[in-house]
Protein backbone atom coordinates (compact mmCIF):
# COMPACT_ATOMS: atom_id res chain seq x y z
CA UNK A 1 0.00 0.00 0.00
CA UNK A 2 2.86 2.15 0.59
CA UNK A 3 4.58 1.63 -2.32
CA UNK A 4 1.38 2.59 -4.23
CA UNK A 5 0.48 5.83 -2.42
CA UNK A 6 4.07 6.59 -3.58
CA UNK A 7 3.92 5.89 -6.51
CA UNK A 8 0.07 8.05 -7.17
CA UNK A 9 1.79 10.32 -4.91
CA UNK A 10 4.74 11.33 -7.40
CA UNK A 11 2.30 10.70 -10.64
CA UNK A 12 0.34 13.44 -9.09
CA UNK A 13 3.10 15.13 -8.49
CA UNK A 14 4.36 15.05 -11.99
CA UNK A 15 0.84 16.19 -13.28
CA UNK A 16 0.61 18.90 -10.91
CA UNK A 17 3.63 20.48 -12.27
CA UNK A 18 2.71 20.14 -15.86
CA UNK A 19 -0.38 22.15 -15.59
CA UNK A 20 1.82 24.53 -13.59
CA UNK A 21 3.92 25.01 -16.94
CA UNK A 22 1.26 24.66 -19.49
CA UNK A 23 -0.31 27.96 -17.31
CA UNK A 24 2.09 29.73 -17.37
CA UNK A 25 2.54 32.31 -20.02
CA UNK A 26 6.52 33.25 -20.67
CA UNK A 27 7.58 36.86 -20.93
CA UNK A 28 6.58 39.04 -23.70
CA UNK A 29 8.20 41.73 -25.60
CA UNK A 30 6.84 44.71 -25.20
CA UNK A 31 4.94 46.44 -28.09
CA UNK A 32 2.68 49.34 -28.74
CA UNK A 33 3.84 51.01 -26.11
CA UNK A 34 3.65 48.43 -23.29
CA UNK A 35 5.68 47.92 -20.24
CA UNK A 36 7.22 44.78 -19.52
CA UNK A 37 4.60 44.23 -16.81
CA UNK A 38 1.85 45.81 -18.06
CA UNK A 39 -0.97 43.95 -17.64
CA UNK A 40 -4.21 44.37 -20.15
CA UNK A 41 -6.02 41.81 -22.09
CA UNK A 42 -4.52 41.67 -25.55
CA UNK A 43 -7.06 40.19 -26.61
CA UNK A 44 -9.73 42.81 -25.71
CA UNK A 45 -7.82 46.08 -24.90
CA UNK A 46 -10.11 48.63 -25.57
CA UNK A 47 -12.56 46.53 -22.64
CA UNK A 48 -9.78 46.03 -20.10
CA UNK A 49 -8.04 49.00 -20.35
CA UNK A 50 -10.28 51.02 -17.99
CA UNK A 51 -12.24 49.88 -14.87
CA UNK A 52 -16.33 49.87 -15.22
CA UNK A 53 -18.11 48.28 -12.54
CA UNK A 54 -19.93 44.36 -13.75
CA UNK A 55 -17.21 44.47 -16.55
CA UNK A 56 -14.45 42.17 -17.12
CA UNK A 57 -10.59 43.91 -16.01
CA UNK A 58 -7.08 41.93 -16.32
CA UNK A 59 -4.94 41.24 -13.60
CA UNK A 60 -1.88 39.61 -13.75
CA UNK A 61 0.07 37.19 -11.20
CA UNK A 62 4.09 37.04 -11.59
CA UNK A 63 5.89 35.24 -10.03
CA UNK A 64 9.60 34.25 -10.45
CA UNK A 65 12.76 33.91 -8.07
CA UNK A 66 14.35 36.15 -5.45
CA UNK A 67 16.63 38.61 -6.44
CA UNK A 68 17.03 41.69 -8.38
CA UNK A 69 14.08 42.08 -10.59
CA UNK A 70 15.88 45.00 -12.97
CA UNK A 71 18.40 42.48 -14.39
CA UNK A 72 17.37 39.79 -16.87
CA UNK A 73 15.35 37.50 -14.96
CA UNK A 74 13.38 34.82 -16.05
CA UNK A 75 9.75 34.59 -14.36
CA UNK A 76 6.36 33.28 -15.05
CA UNK A 77 2.66 35.46 -15.51
CA UNK A 78 -0.66 34.70 -15.19
CA UNK A 79 -3.37 36.11 -16.37
CA UNK A 80 -6.57 37.02 -15.66
CA UNK A 81 -10.13 38.70 -16.35
CA UNK A 82 -12.16 39.27 -13.23
CA UNK A 83 -15.47 41.54 -12.86
CA UNK A 84 -14.45 44.63 -11.63
CA UNK A 85 -15.53 45.25 -7.79
CA UNK A 86 -16.06 41.78 -6.66
CA UNK A 87 -14.52 40.11 -4.11
CA UNK A 88 -12.16 37.59 -6.50
CA UNK A 89 -10.17 35.27 -6.11
CA UNK A 90 -6.88 33.54 -8.66
CA UNK A 91 -5.30 30.25 -8.06
CA UNK A 92 -2.62 28.70 -9.67
CA UNK A 93 -3.23 25.08 -9.63
CA UNK A 94 -0.53 22.59 -8.57
CA UNK A 95 1.56 25.47 -7.69
CA UNK A 96 2.49 24.19 -4.59
CA UNK A 97 3.76 21.06 -5.64
CA UNK A 98 5.18 22.89 -8.59
CA UNK A 99 7.19 25.88 -6.36
CA UNK A 100 7.59 24.04 -3.03
CA UNK A 101 8.35 20.36 -4.17
CA UNK A 102 9.51 20.93 -7.11
CA UNK A 103 11.34 23.99 -6.76
CA UNK A 104 10.54 25.58 -10.27
CA UNK A 105 12.84 28.18 -10.07
CA UNK A 106 15.92 27.13 -8.79
CA UNK A 107 16.12 29.70 -5.73
CA UNK A 108 16.20 30.55 -2.26
CA UNK A 109 13.29 31.98 -2.30
CA UNK A 110 9.99 32.47 -4.70
CA UNK A 111 8.65 36.24 -4.90
CA UNK A 112 5.38 37.24 -6.63
CA UNK A 113 3.62 40.67 -7.75
CA UNK A 114 0.35 41.65 -8.64
CA UNK A 115 0.09 44.09 -11.89
CA UNK A 116 -3.13 45.90 -13.45
CA UNK A 117 -2.75 48.05 -16.33
CA UNK A 118 0.43 50.00 -16.07
CA UNK A 119 0.14 49.90 -12.56
CA UNK A 120 2.52 47.33 -10.23
CA UNK A 121 2.50 45.93 -6.38
CA UNK A 122 5.62 45.58 -4.51
CA UNK A 123 6.85 42.39 -4.32
CA UNK A 124 5.68 39.38 -1.31
CA UNK A 125 7.52 36.19 -0.69
CA UNK A 126 5.65 32.86 -1.56
CA UNK A 127 7.70 30.87 -0.74
CA UNK A 128 10.76 30.96 1.20
CA UNK A 129 13.29 28.05 0.61
CA UNK A 130 15.65 28.21 3.44
CA UNK A 131 13.07 28.41 6.49
CA UNK A 132 10.60 26.48 4.56
CA UNK A 133 7.89 28.96 5.56
CA UNK A 134 5.08 29.63 2.95
CA UNK A 135 2.88 33.04 2.99
CA UNK A 136 -0.57 32.02 1.65
CA UNK A 137 -2.22 35.25 2.36
CA UNK A 138 -2.19 37.13 -0.79
CA UNK A 139 -4.83 39.89 -1.13
CA UNK A 140 -4.18 42.96 -3.21
CA UNK A 141 -6.50 46.53 -3.07
CA UNK A 142 -6.59 47.89 -6.74
CA UNK A 143 -6.51 52.02 -6.92
CA UNK A 144 -8.75 53.41 -9.00
CA UNK A 145 -8.99 56.96 -10.65
CA UNK A 146 -12.21 57.24 -12.47
CA UNK A 147 -11.58 53.61 -14.33
CA UNK A 148 -7.43 54.08 -14.22
CA UNK A 149 -5.45 52.38 -11.77
CA UNK A 150 -3.92 54.45 -10.10
CA UNK A 151 -1.66 51.91 -7.50
CA UNK A 152 -2.21 48.27 -5.69
CA UNK A 153 -1.74 47.93 -2.12
CA UNK A 154 -1.28 44.79 -0.36
CA UNK A 155 -3.52 44.62 2.36
CA UNK A 156 -2.69 43.64 6.25
CA UNK A 157 -1.86 39.84 6.39
CA UNK A 158 -1.02 39.73 9.79
CA UNK A 159 -5.28 39.10 11.09
CA UNK A 160 -4.35 35.69 9.97
CA UNK A 161 -2.09 33.96 12.82
CA UNK A 162 -0.67 35.42 16.14
CA UNK A 163 1.41 38.89 15.76
CA UNK A 164 4.66 36.68 16.89
CA UNK A 165 3.78 34.30 13.84
CA UNK A 166 3.48 37.57 11.12
CA UNK A 167 7.13 38.64 9.31
CA UNK A 168 8.23 40.96 7.35
CA UNK A 169 7.72 40.02 3.91
CA UNK A 170 7.79 43.18 1.16
CA UNK A 171 10.29 43.69 -0.97
CA UNK A 172 11.01 46.30 -3.55
CA UNK A 173 12.26 45.08 -7.63
CA UNK A 174 15.71 45.32 -6.54
CA UNK A 175 15.52 42.61 -3.55
CA UNK A 176 15.95 44.81 -1.01
CA UNK A 177 13.39 44.73 1.76
CA UNK A 178 10.37 47.16 1.84
CA UNK A 179 9.20 49.06 5.02
CA UNK A 180 5.87 50.14 6.14
CA UNK A 181 7.03 53.39 5.79
CA UNK A 182 8.23 53.50 2.51
CA UNK A 183 5.00 51.52 1.24
CA UNK A 184 2.80 53.31 3.41
CA UNK A 185 0.62 50.30 3.46
CA UNK A 186 1.20 46.97 5.57
CA UNK A 187 4.51 45.08 5.12
CA UNK A 188 3.83 41.99 7.04
CA UNK A 189 2.27 38.78 6.26
CA UNK A 190 1.29 35.62 8.23
CA UNK A 191 3.31 32.18 7.02
CA UNK A 192 2.59 28.49 7.52
CA UNK A 193 5.71 25.42 7.85
CA UNK A 194 6.04 23.02 5.08
CA UNK A 195 4.98 20.68 7.77
CA UNK A 196 1.74 21.97 7.95
CA UNK A 197 1.12 22.73 3.76
CA UNK A 198 2.05 18.92 3.45
CA UNK A 199 -0.76 17.77 5.78
CA UNK A 200 -3.19 20.24 3.62
CA UNK A 201 -1.91 18.39 0.90
CA UNK A 202 -2.32 14.99 1.97
CA UNK A 203 -5.78 15.59 2.41
CA UNK A 204 -6.20 17.14 -0.81
CA UNK A 205 -6.72 20.46 0.22
CA UNK A 206 -5.03 23.69 -1.65
CA UNK A 207 -4.58 26.11 1.29
CA UNK A 208 -0.80 26.17 0.05
CA UNK A 209 -1.51 26.76 -3.29
CA UNK A 210 -0.21 30.29 -4.77
CA UNK A 211 -3.93 32.30 -4.52
CA UNK A 212 -4.44 36.16 -5.30
CA UNK A 213 -7.74 37.52 -3.75
CA UNK A 214 -8.42 40.72 -4.97
CA UNK A 215 -10.77 44.03 -4.24
CA UNK A 216 -10.95 47.40 -6.00
CA UNK A 217 -11.42 51.16 -4.49
CA UNK A 218 -11.79 54.41 -5.92
CA UNK A 219 -13.99 55.09 -8.89
CA UNK A 220 -14.16 53.54 -12.16
CA UNK A 221 -14.81 55.04 -15.46
CA UNK A 222 -18.04 56.33 -14.92
CA UNK A 223 -17.09 57.61 -11.61
CA UNK A 224 -19.32 54.85 -9.34
CA UNK A 225 -17.42 54.45 -6.53
CA UNK A 226 -15.61 50.61 -6.15
CA UNK A 227 -17.01 49.14 -2.98
CA UNK A 228 -15.26 45.65 -2.97
CA UNK A 229 -12.47 46.99 -0.55
CA UNK A 230 -14.91 46.28 1.87
CA UNK A 231 -14.91 42.72 1.77
CA UNK A 232 -11.42 42.52 2.37
CA UNK A 233 -10.17 40.45 5.14
CA UNK A 234 -8.52 42.87 7.08
CA UNK A 235 -12.03 44.34 7.20
CA UNK A 236 -13.02 41.91 10.06
CA UNK A 237 -11.77 41.44 13.10
CA UNK A 238 -8.63 39.17 13.24
CA UNK A 239 -10.33 37.02 15.58
CA UNK A 240 -12.93 35.67 13.49
CA UNK A 241 -10.65 35.73 10.68
CA UNK A 242 -7.86 33.19 12.71
CA UNK A 243 -10.89 31.13 13.92
CA UNK A 244 -11.45 30.30 10.75
CA UNK A 245 -7.68 29.42 10.14
CA UNK A 246 -7.70 27.13 12.90
CA UNK A 247 -10.63 25.25 12.28
CA UNK A 248 -9.05 24.41 8.62
CA UNK A 249 -6.06 23.22 10.60
CA UNK A 250 -8.04 21.10 12.97
CA UNK A 251 -9.87 19.07 10.19
CA UNK A 252 -7.12 18.80 8.63
CA UNK A 253 -5.22 17.47 11.52
CA UNK A 254 -8.32 14.79 12.45
CA UNK A 255 -7.74 13.98 8.67
CA UNK A 256 -4.32 12.79 9.11
CA UNK A 257 -4.83 10.54 11.58
CA UNK A 258 -5.64 7.86 9.30
CA UNK A 259 -2.27 8.42 7.31
CA UNK A 260 0.99 7.37 7.87
CA UNK A 261 3.06 7.92 10.60
CA UNK A 262 5.58 9.99 8.62
CA UNK A 263 2.96 12.54 7.68
CA UNK A 264 2.18 12.81 11.84
CA UNK A 265 5.21 13.00 13.15
CA UNK A 266 6.27 16.01 10.79
CA UNK A 267 3.00 17.44 11.62
CA UNK A 268 3.50 16.57 15.34
CA UNK A 269 6.74 18.21 15.32
CA UNK A 270 5.32 21.64 14.34
CA UNK A 271 3.67 21.64 17.94
CA UNK A 272 0.57 23.74 18.70
CA UNK A 273 1.99 26.29 15.79
CA UNK A 274 -1.39 28.43 15.76
CA UNK A 275 -1.46 29.16 19.57
CA UNK A 276 2.72 30.43 19.14
CA UNK A 277 3.82 26.91 21.07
Amino acid sequence: ISTMASTLSSLSHSLLWAIFALLSISPYVASQGLQPYDCIDPQNPGLTSRVEIGQNTTVCLYTGPDGDWNSNIQYKRFSVNLVADEFANYKVPGSYSAIVGGNFFNGNATQIFAASQSALSFQRRYYDATTNFIFPYLTIIVDVVDGVVRGIAWDDACVFCEKKQCLPNTYNFDGTEATSEQASQPTNGCYLTKAICEGFQATGSDACDLKLYVVWTGTDINGNVLKSSDSRFSAFPPNRIQEQVVGSYDSMMSEVQNFGQDVKDKLNSVGNFFKGE
